[in-house]
């Protein structure tokens, strides 16, 4: 256990690894110029109401058992800038009303803890903005995941929580998909009845190549008729006369 220390110039404190379980609500109230406290691989599982200090300005909390914050608990720390509680057990999402008394608090590190997303809770979605948006974005979106319900474990809580909290664009996506499905219906239609109008005409184009060649063919066996009959009239007509083949009479005929 961490009792009330005491330090006037002590600036920075590690008590990191250390095996602490619980620490005193007056425990740095002594250490009037404290900035940076590390107390994260110890076995904490809460942090008293109002522990309270006028310095510090870097709270490491990272990879303890702590599973509970209330308005309360950081209430003390004007000056905190930063705040990890990285690997800890935290199911229930924080408010925005817990640091109304943390002004200049600009970081939260908030990953790798077991958080139940409630899309339909308003809370969650004022804590996202809160720590999210610009200019005053305290963690990155992409660092809070959930881990229950079961439909949502592993997702940011953007992913999870997405069409809850935009519920026009999941109308809007809905018409998206109405109307994709209207266009590629109309567009399969118009697809088939322009492929079958390039068969029927191609079939009509070889229909009419293949009469072109028939008739191509008829003129050639027609003109071959013709020189054949030519031929064999050209033939009678060179065809010597019988009698001319007989030769004359001879004398001793």
């Amino acid at each position: 256990r961490v009792g009330h220390l005491k330090s006037t110039s002590l600036t920075i404190l590690d008590m990191s690894s250390c095996e602490i379980s619980s620490i005193g609500k007056d425990s740095l109230e002594g250490l009037q110029s404290l900035v940076d406290l590390d107390l994260s691989r110890n076995l904490l599982s809460h942090i008293p109401d109002s522990i309270s200090s006028n310095t510090l300005k870097y709270l490491n909390l990272n990879y303890n058992r702590i599973s509970n914050v209330n308005n309360f608990t950081f209430f003390m720390l004007p000056r905190l800038t930063g705040l990890a509680v990285i690997g800890n057990r935290f199911t229930t999402i924080w408010r925005r009303s817990y640091f109304e008394s943390n002004p200049y608090l600009d970081r939260l590190d908030l990953s790798d803890n077991m958080w139940r997303c409630d899309c339909v809770d308003e809370n969650m979605f004022d804590f996202y903005e809160f720590i999210t948006l610009e200019p005053n974005k305290k963690e990155e979106s992409y660092n809070l995941i959930c881990n229950s319900p079961i439909n949502v474990i592993g997702q940011t809580w953007l992913e999870a929580c997405y069409f809850t909290w935009n519920p026009t664009e999941k109308a809007g996506n809905m018409d998206n998909v109405v109307w994709f499905c209207i266009v590629m219906i109309v567009g399969l239609a118009l697809c088939f009845v322009l492929v079958n109008g390039i068969r029927r005409s191609m079939k009509r184009r070889l229909a009419s190549i293949q009469a072109e060649r028939e008739r191509q063919a008829e003129q050639v066996r027609d003109r071959l008729r013709q020189l054949r009959m030519q031929a064999e009239q050209e033939a009678l007509c060179n065809t010597p006369d019988p009698r001319d083949l007989i030769a004359p009479p001879s004398y001793d005929e």
